[in-house]
Order: structure tokens, then sequence, then C-alpha cells
């Protein structure tokens, strides 16, 4: 020890006993040049063991081959995953927020992680950008978690180096500054995108664009409103970086999100352009019912008043559906197939046809348009454009101008018009047409029966033949009056549909009314229905006859009449009750219904 200790204080060279009696010079205090060399390089190889040998004694160094085993942290957990447990911390350092100054590494270990067990329940409110808007979760509720116990080793390095002079400086630098060492936690990413996904996102504020309304002839612009967005993976990021990053004390904290900002488009200057009338068009319906009127005017005012930013496409069917009794929609004709139903929404395929009509006057875009099943009356061929909640189909066009367009319907009487308002850049003699031309007509073949178990036996209803068509539109442009081109717009086909009845069988259904229904003539459905109706009254007669007959019996014996006498006054109140009856009816009563369809679908 002494030895080592005269190496320490670097004494080595002026000790006597060795330079002249170890028998390195071979003259005692002669000190030649070589020998004085030799006992340098002796001294320091003497100098470099000895402070090996101390190192091992600290255990921080293993001589090679003693046996010590070494196991990674994956083999091992907690105390047992530290390569010195009992190794005593130096005073000034923090890991996580947690002083472990004076500890051994095993007990700065069960210090971080009891530490990270309380911080889970620290509450952690999470800011949006409005006044507040807030979500209060624990640490634990995003994932909190001891991942890394190698900060336990390099905590305990500190001061421990082979390096006297390195140990010298790490210990002045921890008296003075201290060392806080981070990376010990993480968060469940997974965890926290699903807080922000979830219960941040009423946060978010949609952009409200600039937009025109038009009342009385007058426009009127409406000022848009910023909208704002969470961004969950920038604030996932400052979130992980506040509470794992060393500056988190590990108590309740709040946390402003990262939104980004959505700008409204448009602004008054470029809405207040928008005033010239692109294009015009109006249908009529003036045989229709109530309801499908009610329909037209429902559809046209969910489309009324939409402003359509350039490049900004408009779907009708995601406009005007669902078509249900609580979104305004009323029972009426409608085609499915070959076939006029009853379904709600019937006659809508009227408002997306108008405005298709304008909306390709307009000269805008069209996306997707499809033709009816069927032919309608309220435009020409190849002029339609139907819509289907059930099959998807749909009228979508996009504003392909450099300025805002403006869509204005409305209904008046029985006719709907619309028109698309935007700023003209057309040439003043450039003028566009559109042409039907039908290049095939097809006609109807016999008759068609339906069967519906809702209505009841005696209903029928009755849809006129369609004949089928196969068309096309021709879109004509003419510049001061002289015709510059005629391009093909678009191709329909029509279906060809016979005459058809859909016949009540809820009940009871006769033989002949079954005959009938296969034999698929109307006429003989109508004849078997007025067959069993007058059977039918003519039992009901029957019936109540036999108990007014029953109740003058009993009434005349009561009174004290012998049975011939009863029987003969029953008899009487019967016929009595016959005539009645068929002189009030004064015929069997039909109770066929026939509906007559034609021109009232979609």
């Amino acid at each position: 020890m002494s030895l080592i200790r005269n190496i320490e204080n670097n004494r080595i060279l002026g000790n006597a006993g060795i330079s002249g009696n170890a028998g390195i010079s071979g003259k005692a205090g002669t000190g030649s040049k070589t020998s004085m060399a030799f006992s340098f390089v002796t001294a320091v190889a003497v100098s470099v063991m000895a402070a090996g040998l101390a190192l091992i004694g600290a255990g921080v160094l293993a001589p090679a081959g003693a046996g010590i085993l070494t196991v990674s942290a994956a083999e091992t957990s907690g105390a047992d995953a530290l390569k010195y447990p009992d190794r005593t911390i130096l005073p000034g350092i923090s890991i996580s927020g947690v002083d472990v100054s004076g500890m051994t590494e095993s007990e700065a270990l069960s210090a971080v992680t009891d530490s990270v067990e309380t911080q889970k329940q620290s509450v952690i409110t999470l800011k949006g950008k409005e006044e507040g808007q807030e979500v209060a979760v624990t640490a634990g509720n995003l994932g909190l978690k001891f991942v890394n116990e190698e900060v336990i080793d390099e905590a305990g390095q500190y001061g421990h180096g082979t390096n006297v002079i390195a140990r010298y400086k790490e210990e002045k630098d921890l008296e003075k500054n201290g060392a806080k060492i981070t990376g010990a936690t993480d968060l469940d990413r997974n965890m926290v995108l699903a807080v922000l996904s979830e219960q941040c996102a009423a946060f978010n504020q949609e952009a409200v664009n600039c937009s025109l309304s038009r009342a009385s002839g007058a426009f009127e612009i409406i000022d848009g409103k910023t909208g704002y967005v969470v961004n969950d993976d920038e604030s996932a990021d400052k979130i992980t970086e506040t509470l794992t990053g060393g500056s988190w004390d590990g108590k309740d904290t709040s946390i402003d999100l990262d939104i980004d900002v959505d700008e409204p488009q448009g602004d008054r200057e470029t809405l207040s352009k928008v005033t010239d009338l692109l294009g015009t068009y109006t249908t009529n319906y003036p045989n229709s019912g109530s309801n499908r009127c009610n329909n037209i005017a429902n559809g046209c005012s969910l489309i009324n008043g939409k402003t359509l930013y350039p490049g900004e496409q408009l779907s009708v069917l995601n406009t005007i559906t669902p078509f249900t009794e609580e979104n305004g929609y009323y029972l009426a004709g409608s085609y499915l197939g070959s076939q006029v139903v009853e379904s709600f929404g019937g006659g809508i395929c009227q408002v997306s046809t108008t405005l298709y009509n304008a909306v390709i006057r307009a000269e805008l875009q069209i996306d997707e348009r499809y033709n009816h099943s069927l032919i309608v009356s309220y435009v020409e061929p190849s002029m339609d454009a139907a819509i289907a909640e059930s099959s998807g189909m749909d009228f979508k066009f996009t504003n392909n101008q450099d300025y805002p367009v403006y869509i204005e319907g409305y209904t008046a009487g029985k006719s709907i018009t619309f028109n698309v308002y935007g700023v003209e850049t057309r040439d003043p003699g450039r003028t566009i047409e559109f042409e039907s031309e039908t290049l095939e007509t097809i006609e109807p073949e016999g008759e068609e029966i339906y069967t519906d178990s809702t209505q009841p036996v005696g209903y029928i209803s009755v849809t006129s033949a369609h004949t089928g068509y196969k068309a096309r539109l021709w879109k004509i442009v003419k510049q001061d009056g002289e015709q510059v081109s005629k391009d093909v717009f678009n191709n329909s086909t029509y279906n060809a549909a016979p005459t058809s009845a859909t016949v009540g069988t809820a009940g009871t259904v006769s033989e002949a009314l079954q005959a009938a229904i296969d034999s698929k003539s109307i006429d003989s459905v109508k004849a078997a229905l007025s067959g069993d109706t007058g059977q039918a009254a003519a039992d009901t007669v029957t019936t109540a006859a036999q108990e007014i007959a029953q109740e003058a019996y009993a009434a005349a014996l009561a009174a004290g009449s012998d049975e011939t006498a009863a029987m003969a006054a029953a008899q009487q109140a019967a016929q009595q009750y016959v005539a009645a009856q068929t002189q009030a009816s004064g015929t069997t009563t039909d109770t066929t219904t026939s509906t007559d369809t034609t021109g009232a679908a979609q």
C-alpha cells in the first residue's frame, strides 16, 4: 500500500532506494542516463499497475480472466441488470427529475421506477386553440413508462473513470453544475395518438369559406371563418418531449397542442364580381300530385345557395340525401327498373335534371351523369340526369372557371328553375345550343303483372306502357350566328316497358284471381277482382241476414208465438234486410282501384 500511495503522490523518481539500491544501475548513487531512463519507465509501469489494482478494488475494472460474469439487459431486469448495483452515485446527479445523490445504483433504480409509477397519476391537460378547449388525462393514459436502465449505469460512471484528471474534472463539474440525466422514460405513441384523435378531435374547427346568398334579386356576401385542426403527429412529438425530455417535474401540467390554421377561401373583392348569369333552365310538372311537388321543392331548397370555388365539385346525391321523412321527403312515384313504385323522394330526378341543363349551359365540367331507365316527359331524350340513393347514381360537376360560381334554385307554382351565376369570360358573340336526336325507337310488347303482398286483395295499380329510345345530345357552338362546331355531348338508352299492373295479394287469393295473375292479362285480373268483390259483398249480406233471422226467431218465441209463427217472423225479417241492402247498393260493390302513373315518376 505504501508503494501505491507513493506512486499516486508522484514520488517514485525521487526514491533513492530504488535508483541506488535496487541493483539497476550497478553502482549506488551513480544515476547514469541509461539507468535513470530505465527507472522512469519502470516507475510508470508500476504506477499503471498500481492504478489498475486500485480500480479493481473499487469494482470499476476486472482483470482479464478474473471470471466476472457479464449479462445483457435483455437477460435480466431490475437491479440484476445493473453492471455495478452497489456502486455509489456521486452527489449532484438526478435521473428524470429524481435526485439519486449518494444512492447505490440499485437504490437509484428503485427510486426512479417508484417515481415513474407516481408520475403516472399526474394530470396532463391538453389545450386547443380556443379558450376552454381542454382535455385532462393522466400521464398513465399516455403510456408513461420506465424504459432505459442504462441511465442508471451512466449516472454511476461519473467520477469512476480510469483517467485521474477526467475524474477530478467530473467531480468539480458536479459540485458546480450537477448533472441531469434524461432518457429513462418514454410514452406509448399509439396511446398518445389515440387520445389526440378520439378526445381532442372536438378542438378542430372546420374552415367556412366566404360565400354568397341571394334574395330579392340582390347578392349578399357572407364572411368566412378560419378553421383550426390539431396536428396529431407534431402534438404527439411535443407531448413526448415535454414529459420525457427532462424539463417535467412529474407533477400536474398543461401542454398547448400544435394547431394547424386552415384559412377560408374567398374574399369580398372576388365574390363581388359574381354577378353574371352563365346558365339557366326551367322545367314544369303540371300533373304532379302534392307529394311529388313537395319533394321537388325540398330537393331544390337543399341545393339553392351553394357557392363553388374554382376546382370544387358538387355531388347532387350527397347534397340532397338521405331520402327520408326526417329530411323533408314524401312518398311519390319513382322508377325501379321497369316499374313505377312509391318511395320517399319520388320526383327528385326532375331537380337533378333541371340543374344539369343549367350547368351545361354555363359550360361547367360534367364529372358524372346517368340517364333514366325509362323515358321521362319533362325534358327531351338525353337531356335528363337521374340520381338514385340505392344504386349510387349521381350527378356531379366541377367549377372549371377562374372565379367562384353561385347556384340559385327555386320553385314557383309547378315549375322549377336553376340559375348559375359567375363571372362571364366568354366572347359576347359566342352562343351554345343543345339538340336532342332520337336514334332508335323500341316499341313495348305484351303486358306484365306484379304482385304486392303489402296491399289487400282488390287493389290494382296500372302503369301505362313506355316506349324505349336510343338517343344522343349534340352541343352546337355558334360565333356571331355562324355555327363553328357540333359535337356529341352524351348518349342515352331508355328501356321499353309494357303496360303493367301491380295487384294486391294480402288476404285470400281466389283461384280465379291467381289464374288471372298467371295469365299476365290485366283485363282478366280486373274481371277476377270484380267477381271476387261481388261474391264477398253477397256473403256479407247473407251472414248479416242470418243473424237478423235468429234474433227475430228468438224474439217471437219470447213473445209467446209457437215455432211455426216464430220461423215465419224470422224469414220475413231476413227478406226485408236483404231487400233493403240491395236497394241501397244498387249493384255489387267494386273495390278495384286503378292508378295511371304515366309521366309521374321521377
